[in-house]
C-alpha cells in the first residue's frame, strides 16, 4: 500500500485516489468496470470531472488498484508533493497537474510525422519516409493504442479502440501520412481537452482551496504553526488581519469584520466579536481575532459543502440520462455499419477493397460518442461550482437541471419571508405624553430583559437616537411582562392583562390597542402605577428583498406563489397581502405543511418548496424541489434540501432560476450539436465525401467546443 492510500484511508473499507489521464466519462466506465473485479470491492464510485476514485468494500488492496489503473494505461497520484494533492480529513484536495509530457510527445509526434510525410509527398526513400511516420505514431500514439488494446480485451469499443482501428487500418491499406494525421489530431485534441477539462476542474478545486494548509495555534503562551489536519476540537486559533480563518468556531477574544463570500455569497463583510461564529475559509478583515474550534478537520461548513458539491457530480441529471442511453444503441449501431460498409460493397459489386475500408474507418472515427457523453457533465459541473461559489448548494444535477421548469413555489413565513425577529412597527403616546419620552421609558424598563420583545424594543431605541439608562429593582413577570423603577417612580411595561391587574385598562386604551395595530400586530402598553402612558406595537419584521425577490420570481417564469404558516390567519394573511402572495394557508402544522405541498405539485405539476430546513423537514421532502433558508452552520438544513442557500437571501432564488435555464439551454445546444454533426458526418463518410483526419477534427473539435459552450455557466453572476 502506498504512502497516499495509508492516508486517505478512512476505517477499515474505504479508499480514495486521485487519477491522472481520465478525459472522459467512458475513461471513467472502463476504470469502474474493471476495479470491480479486485478482490474486497464491493463498491466503485469514479468521477471523470474531478478525477476522484473511490474503492469501497471488505479490505480492498491498495496496491492491486493502483496495477490495475496502471494497466489500463492511467496513473494515480501517490505523491502529494509532486501533483498539488493535498489531504484534507478524508478528501484529496487539489487537481491533477498539467501532463506536461504529453506535450512533449506531440511535438516530437508532430515532427517526425511531418518528416516523414513531406519525404513521402516528393516520392523520397520510402524506408526512410514510413519509419519516420511510424516512429511518430508509435511516439505519439502508443498511450491510445495501448488503452484501446485493454478496452478490447474487455470487449468494449471505446474512443481509443475506435481510434487505433482506424490508425492501424490506414496504414494497413497504404494511408501512412491519413494515418499519421490521424494520431496528431487525435493526440492534440486529447491535449486540449485535458486542458479544458483542467479548468473545469479547478472550478471544483478552487473550493477546496479556500481553506488554508497551516494555521497559528495557542498553546500555552506560545504562537505556534501547524497543518491544518493537525487541529483539534478545543484548540484555540490566532488569525491576523488579511488572513484566512482555518476552522469553524466561537470568537473568543478580538473584534473584526469577516468576509464570508466563500460560503453565502455575501457582498459585505460581516461585523463579528467575542460569542459569535466564524466559519473556514472565511477572511478575518481588520482585527486580529482568537477562535475556539468547534469542528475538526474535514468536518467543517465548508467540507460539507465540497463533498455535497462533489456528491453532486455523481447524481445524474435526466439530459444525462437520455445521452447515455442513445450512446448505448448509437455507437454499437454505427461500428455495425461500419462493418457493412468496409465488406458488402467489395463483396457484392467488386468494388476497390482499399476504397471502402477506408470509408469505414472514417465512420468508426466520428462514431466515437466522445462529444455526446461529454457535453451534459462539464455543463452540470460548472454550474455547480458556480452555484457553491454565490452561497447556493445544489446537490444533483437534477435539481439544478429542473427548477426552472417548476411553475409554482411554496414559502414557509417566519424566518423565510419574514426575518423571524419582532421589530417595533408602531409607538403611540396617550394623554399627552411625549413619543420619545415614551420610547425612553420602555428601552430603559428593558434594559435587563432578554426576552426577544426586549431587544426589538432597545434595537428601535438605538436606531432612533434615544439615549436610555438601566433600571433598578427590575423584575419580570413571566407572561406579561417586566416592572423596574426610573428615577424613584415604578414603571410598567408588558400587556393588557398586566394593566388589567393594576385596573388601568378604560376605553380609551381598548380603542388605542384596536386602532393602533392589527391581529397580527403585538401590543406592548408602558406606564405607570397610576395611568397609561402608551403602546408599543411590534410584528414579525419583513425581509427587505421578500417582496423584491418575488416580484423577480415572477418575472424568471413561477407562476404561483403561495404562503404556509403556523402562525395565525390573520398574520399569514397579513404578510401574504405585502408580497404578494396568491394563495394563503395559515395555522398548519408540519405534517399539514407537508400535505398541501404534495396537493401543490398535484395540482401545477410540481412545486419549489423555500423553507427553514428543520421545521420544514416534511414540507422540503414532499416537494418537487426543497430549498433551505440560511443553511449556513446548520449541518441539518445541509442535509435536509435538494437545495441550500448558506446566507439569507431572497435574490439568490431568481439567480438559481437564471442558472438552471442557461444550464438547461446550454445542455439541449450541446447534445442537438453533437447528435447532428454526428449524423452528418455519418453521411459524408459512408459516401466517401470524408476523410479520416476530417473525421478526428469533427468529433474531436465538437468536444471541445461542446465543453467550452458548458463552461460558459461559470460566469453568470
Amino acid at each position: 500500500m502506498t504512502d497516499k492510500a495509508k492516508k486517505i484511508k478512512s476505517g477499515s473499507n474505504l479508499l480514495r485516489f486521485k487519477i491522472e489521464g481520465m478525459d472522459c466519462p467512458d475513461c471513467a466506465s472502463t476504470i469502474e468496470k474493471n476495479l470491480l473485479s479486485a478482490n474486497g470491492v464491493s463498491n466503485i464510485s469514479v468521477d471523470f470531472m474531478s478525477g476522484n476514485l473511490e474503492v469501497s468494500g471488505d479490505e480492498p488492496s491498495a496496491t492491486e488498484i493502483e496495477k490495475k489503473v496502471k494497466s489500463m494505461g492511467y496513473r494515480i497520484a501517490s505523491r502529494p508533493w509532486e501533483n498539488s494533492v493535498q489531504l484534507t480529513g478524508n478528501r484529496v484536495r487539489g487537481g491533477a497537474i498539467f501532463p506536461v509530457w504529453k506535450i512533449w510527445s506531440l511535438a516530437i509526434s508532430t515532427l517526425l510525422i511531418l518528416s516523414g510525410g513531406t519525404l513521402s509527398y516528393y516520392d523520397l526513400n520510402l524506408l526512410i519516409s514510413r519509419p519516420l511516420i511510424l516512429s511518430g505514431m508509435i511516439v505519439g500514439g502508443w498511450q491510445i493504442a495501448y488503452k484501446g488494446l485493454m478496452a478490447a480485451r474487455r470487449l468494449r469499443l471505446d474512443m481509443n479502440f475506435l481510434m487505433a482501428v482506424a490508425v492501424i487500418g490506414a496504414a494497413i491499406i497504404g494511408e501512412w501520412s491519413e494515418a499519421g494525421a490521424v494520431v496528431i489530431l487525435f493526440a492534440l485534441a486529447q491535449l486540449l481537452e485535458s486542458f479544458s477539462l483542467q479548468r473545469s476542474r479547478k472550478a471544483i478545486g478552487r473550493l477546496m482551496d479556500l481553506s488554508p494548509r497551516s494555521a497559528t495555534v495557542l498553546k500555552d503562551g506560545q504562537m505556534l504553526t501547524v497543518a491544518v489536519d493537525e487541529i483539534s476540537t478545543g484548540d484555540i486559533v490566532f488569525a491576523r488581519p488579511g488572513e484566512k480563518i482555518a476552522v469553524d468556531g466561537n470568537i473568543l477574544k478580538g473584534n473584526s469584520s469577516v468576509n464570508q463570500a466563500t460560503i453565502t455569497g455575501e457582498s459585505l463583510p460581516v461585523d463579528k466579536g467575542p460569542g459569535d461564529v466564524v466559519f473556514a475559509g472565511t477572511i478575518n478583515c481588520e482585527g486580529a481575532i482568537e477562535v475556539e474550534t468547534t469542528h475538526a478537520p474535514g468536518d467543517t461548513t465548508l467540507d460539507h459543502i465540497i463533498r455535497l458539491v462533489e456528491e453532486a457530480q455523481t447524481k445524474r441529471a435526466p439530459s444525462q440520462n437520455f445521452v447515455d442511453k442513445f450512446s448505448a444503441y448509437y455507437t454499437p449501431a454505427v461500428v455495425g455499419i461500419a462493418i457493412l460498409l468496409a465488406i458488402i460493397p467489395p463483396l457484392a459489386l467488386n468494388a476497390a477493397w482499399t476504397e471502402w475500408i477506408y470509408r469505414a474507418l472514417a465512420l468508426l472515427v466520428i462514431s466515437c460518442p466522445c462529444a455526446l457523453v461529454i457535453s451534459t457533465p462539464v455543463t452540470i459541473v460548472s454550474a455547480l461550482a458556480n452555484a457553491a461559489r454565490n452561497g447556493v448548494l445544489i446537490k444533483g444535477g437534477a435539481f439544478l437541471e429542473n427548477a426552472c421548469t417548476v411553475p409554482a413555489m411554496a414559502f414557509d413565513k417566519t424566518g423565510t419571508i419574514t426575518t423571524g425577529k419582532s421589530a417595533v412597527d408602531n409607538v403611540v403616546a396617550l394623554d399627552g405624553y411625549d413619543h420619545d419620552e415614551l420610547l425612553k421609558i420602555a428601552a430603559s424598563v428593558e434594559t435587563h430583559s432578554e426576552h426577544p420583545i426586549a431587544k426589538a424594543i432597545l434595537r428601535y431605541a438605538d436606531a432612533k437616537g434615544i439615549s436610555y439608562g438601566p433600571p433598578t429593582n427590575f423584575k419580570s413577570v413571566p407572561g406579561q411582562g417586566a416592572i423596574a423603577d426610573l428615577d424613584g417612580q415604578k414603571y410598567y411595561l408588558g400587556n393588557r392583562a398586566l394593566f388589567s391587574s393594576l385596573g388601568l385598562i378604560d376605553a380609551g386604551v381598548d380603542t388605542a390597542l384596536k386602532e393602533s395595530g392589527n391581529q397580527s400586530s403585538t401590543a406592548v402598553l408602558v406606564g405607570s402605577s397610576s395611568n397609561v402612558m402608551g403602546l408599543l406595537t411590534l410584528a414579525d419584521e419583513l425581509r427587505p428583498d421578500s417582496v423584491e425577490a418575488i416580484d423577480r420570481l415572477r418575472k424568471e417564469g413561477i407562476k404561483h406563489i403561495v404562503l404556509l404558516t403556523g402562525d395565525n390567519r390573520f398574520t399569514a394573511e397579513s404578510v401574504g397581502g405585502l408580497v404578494g402572495a396568491d394563495e394563503i394557508h395559515a395555522e398548519l402544522l408540519p405534517q399539514e405543511k407537508a400535505d398541501t405541498v404534495r396537493k401543490l405539485g398535484a395540482q401545477f405539476g410540481g412545486v419549489i418548496m423555500v423553507g427553514d430546513g428543520v421545521n420544514d423537514a416534511p414540507a422540503l421532502a414532499s416537494a418537487t424541489i426543497g430549498i433551505a433558508m440560511g443553511a449556513i452552520g446548520s449541518d441539518a438544513a445541509l442535509e435536509t434540501a435538494d437545495i441550500a442557500l448558506m446566507a439569507d437571501e431572497l435574490k439568490k432564488l431568481p439567480w438559481l432560476l437564471r442558472l438552471s435555464r442557461k444550464a438547461r439551454r446550454i445542455i439541449i445546444q450541446n447534445i442537438t450539436i453533437s447528435i447532428i454533426v454526428k449524423f452528418i458526418f455519418v453521411i459524408l463518410a459512408s459516401a466517401g465525401a470524408a476523410t479520416l483526419w476530417m473525421a478526428v477534427f469533427a468529433d474531436m473539435g465538437i468536444s471541445l467546443l461542446v465543453i467550452f459552450n458548458g463552461m460558459r455557466t461559470l460566469r453568470i453572476d
